[in-house]
């Protein structure tokens, strides 16, 4: 006997955490129902929370650069956690911290996305109150919380001091599809294997590997003209072709790759640090649509 719809409502009103449910059916994915919590966190009439589209929803996302990239990695399959800075009134939390969870058919086809959104270190803490985490219990890698602040850091000096900085986004392909052929547990052991072939790759003191989420890594180093990014980027994809990760299901190849967008340049003073990763996002994004298992790369150019 399925639950009532009047009950599952009723529970999702008086969950701690902000909902959203999107019609991931439609093209505009709509979102269909909004919890009370939500609009509380938003600073914004029910009515209006009830109206947005996921593109709206998510707008304000860090680490992508559209919800295009969002929307990619629920149709994969994947679970997405950000964080989201809102321009929400006065007493509402400035950033929240949010998970995407994809709802699939048995055929695997993408149907609905429920969105949750809380605020950092609890629902009665404030933002700033949360302790960064900096380790990812899933690999060991940099979390992704503490990699945005180093980022940051080194963002600033690169730029006070001149220096090259290059970032790198990689994407493991088909995950979902590896995740539906040999279930959750294999998917992670596949992650942690990428996330330790990277980290062995960029090894050196100033480097940093980051798990985003999902199957996306950041990477970061110094010191690395443009053209010697890009050739680090594909001896990256080689190290993970080389694993020889059995993957029947995948489209694009019979084993495990991975697809990297390579930003590089000199920040310059007043450079946004979101420069590089949307360069950088929109670099992976575009290897993705050439067909996956390759590297593209944008070079950060003053002005």
């Amino acid at each position: 006997m399925g639950l009532p719809q009047e009950l599952a409502l009723a529970l999702l009103d008086v969950l701690p955490e902000g909902v959203a449910v999107i019609d991931a059916a439609d093209p505009g994915w709509p979102v269909i129902y909004a919890n009370r919590v939500l609009s509380q966190l938003r600073g914004e009439s029910p009515e209006a929370s009830a109206a947005l589209t996921f593109a709206a929803l998510v707008r304000d996302a860090e680490d992508y650069a559209d919800a295009t990239a969002l929307q990619a990695a629920l149709g994969r399959g994947e679970p997405v956690r950000f964080r989201a800075r809102t321009g929400a009134a006065s007493g509402t939390p400035a950033t929240l911290d949010v998970r995407l969870q994809p709802i699939r058919e048995p055929g695997g086809a993408l149907t609905h996305v429920v969105a949750f959104h809380s605020v950092p270190g609890g629902a009665d803490a404030p933002a700033e109150a949360r302790p960064l985490l900096r380790e990812d219990r899933l690999t060991g890698l940099c979390h992704a919380d503490w990699f945005r602040e180093l980022y940051k850091r080194d963002f600033a000096i690169a730029s006070r001091e001149g220096r090259q900085l290059t970032l790198f986004l990689v994407d493991i392909d088909a995950l979902g599809a590896y995740n539906d052929t040999f279930g959750p547990q294999a998917g992670d052991s596949v992650v942690r294997r990428v996330g330790r072939t990277l980290l062995s790759a960029l090894r050196r003191g100033s480097d940093l590997v980051a798990r985003l989420d999902g199957g996306r890594f950041a990477g970061f180093a110094t010191g690395m003209t443009y053209e010697q990014a890009v050739r680090h980027a594909e001896t990256l994809a080689a190290r993970v072709r080389e694993l020889h990760v059995h993957h029947p299901h995948s489209r694009v190849a019979r084993f495990l790759t991975v697809s990297i967008g390579v930003a590089s340049g000199a920040p310059t003073p007043g450079m946004r640090p979101d420069a590089l990763l949307e360069a950088a996002t929109a670099a992976l994004e575009a290897a993705r649509a050439e067909g996956r298992n390759r590297v593209v790369g944008q070079e950060l150019r003053a002005g």
